[in-house]
């Protein structure tokens, strides 16, 4: 991970230079400069990566991920299960205190959420 070579990619794509930058996330240009300019490429605090993130218009998360990470939070099969039937439950519950006499209406929706949990699982 490289973060400071993600704010460089993105900060050129945008057509950005370091001054607009500075500009845009309110954080002074020598600080920018300094920040962008360090031997260590991961060094920076919270709040400046929050305020450069937002400008860049990506998530912290992106800018943290190693090459091979996902920003998708994989779940465990324990969870997907319990995903699953709490959707149901919901479900259930829907048609049974507001739409009691949708029948057909909540096969489709059981049948959706259960596409999507395969779908899910084949990921």
């Amino acid at each position: 991970m490289n973060i400071t070579n993600k704010i460089q990619t993105l900060r050129i794509a945008k057509g950005w230079t370091v001054s607009k930058l500075a500009r845009e996330t309110n954080i002074p240009i020598i600080s920018m400069r300094t920040m962008l300019n360090r031997e260590e490429p991961n060094n920076y605090n919270i709040k400046n990566l929050i305020k450069i993130a937002n400008a860049l218009g990506v998530t912290v998360s992106f800018l943290t991920l190693e090459e091979n990470e996902s920003e998708k939070p994989s779940l465990t099969m324990t969870q997907r299960e319990e995903l699953k039937k709490l959707l149901d439950q919901t479900v259930e519950n829907y048609f049974t205190l507001i739409k009691p006499n949708a029948k057909e209406e909540r096969k489709k929706a059981q049948s959706d959420i259960e596409k999507e949990v395969e779908e899910e699982l084949e990921d």
